[in-house]
């Protein structure tokens, strides 16, 4: 063969050859572009799927949140900064409010708020106003930490926890309940508590405190006499009055107790933490720091701590509201104070600074 011819075979063989890689590129690329189209409906159809998985959940979870007790709203009046702890209805249809944040009691209902009691004071580094102790006129006075209000007397009754005091807001001034006491020490403004909380009156115009730190319900009689009503528990701090017994919510033991004509039983829990329902014996709290009766017997629990509200009703617990974890304005994180009106649950919730409203069906 000679080199003319050899040189002539290379040069086919060489062009063959980038023909038929020529192809086989153009063949790739088609494969490629399939294998990327592919890829793309790929992730679309994932992207649909934990699309429609988070709808089931949210759906789901919006079912499991619901409450029995049918819509739920907020006392949207309060749309003010503050910690929101407890609640008493006036008669006019409107709510005075514990103000944990701002140390003052407001004076709302569902088109608006002011001010009812509490000066300003200056603030912290942190913004928080660092409130007082000073008794007077409505404008004037001072409050350390406002954490449960009751209609009492003529007026009513606010625990201020860190003044360790309870007060008297009544007509256009604030006044310290002075009372009298063999068992507890007086001071210039009257009786000293020990981190009062939760207050109830009743019928016969009593005054019920839980003195938290001491384990203790005082009773405030209407000779204003201060004595010791139940003793021996642990961190009491939520109290009502109803249908001649007073339920306590027994926040050291995680228990919903009830006291009538001398006896305590437990209503509700085993006093162990957790968050179970059903039989309301094998039933579990943690901190709960609120109770209020309704018009049925129902008897609901701030469950603190687990951030919901329970109902015991029957010899049964169920939940009516509790955070899905979704929104803090949607529901509830630290519910606490609570009072029940006119078919409808009112819940203080200090975190979320709302003042939910769940009305009955």
């Amino acid at each position: 063969m000679s080199e003319a011819q050899s040189s002539e075979r290379i040069e086919d063989w060489v062009a063959k050859e980038g023909k038929a890689r020529s192809a086989a590129g153009k063949g790739n690329g088609g494969r490629g572009g399939k294998r990327k189209l592919w890829i793309i409906l790929a992730a679309v159809i994932v992207l649909l799927v934990i699309a429609l998985i988070f709808l089931i959940g949210h759906f789901v979870t919006k079912k499991k949140t619901g409450t029995p007790l049918g819509n739920i709203m907020y006392l949207s009046g309060l749309d003010v900064m503050c910690g929101p702890n407890g609640i008493a209805p006036m008669e006019d249809g409107s709510f005075l409010v514990t103000d944990v944040f701002g140390k003052k009691i407001w004076k709302a209902d569902m088109t608006g708020a002011e001010v009812y009691a509490g000066a300003a004071t200056e603030k912290d580094p942190s913004g928080e106003p660092l409130g007082g102790y000073k008794d007077g006129s409505l404008e004037e006075s001072l409050f350390k930490e406002p954490w449960a209000i009751v209609p009492f007397l003529d007026g009513y009754a606010v625990s201020d926890t860190k003044n360790n005091a309870v007060r008297l807001v009544r007509g256009s001034t604030v006044e310290t309940v002075n009372g009298s006491s063999d068992v507890l020490e007086m001071g210039d403004m009257g009786v000293i508590f020990d981190q009062p909380t939760g207050l109830a009156a009743d019928d016969q115009g009593r005054l019920f405190v839980a003195d938290t730190a001491r384990g203790t319900i005082y009773v405030i009689t209407e000779q204003g006499r201060v004595e010791v009503y139940e003793e021996g528990l642990v961190r009491p701090m939520g109290l009502c009055w109803a249908d001649g017994a007073l339920y306590v919510a027994e926040t050291g033991e995680n228990r919903i107790l009830q006291i009538k004509d001398g006896s305590m039983i437990v209503l509700a829990g085993t006093g162990e933490e957790g968050d179970d329902n059903g039989i309301a014996s094998k039933a579990t709290f943690s901190s709960p720091q609120g109770v209020t009766v309704g018009d049925d017997g129902a008897v609901y629990v701030s469950d603190t701590v687990n951030g919901t509200v329970r109902r015991i009703k029957d010899g049964m617990v169920d939940t009516v509201l509790e955070y899905a974890g979704d929104a803090l304005s949607t529901y509830p994180t630290s519910p606490v104070g609570m009072c029940y009106k006119d078919h409808a649950l009112y819940v203080c919730d200090v975190f979320s600074r709302r003042v939910y409203v769940l009305v009955q069906e």
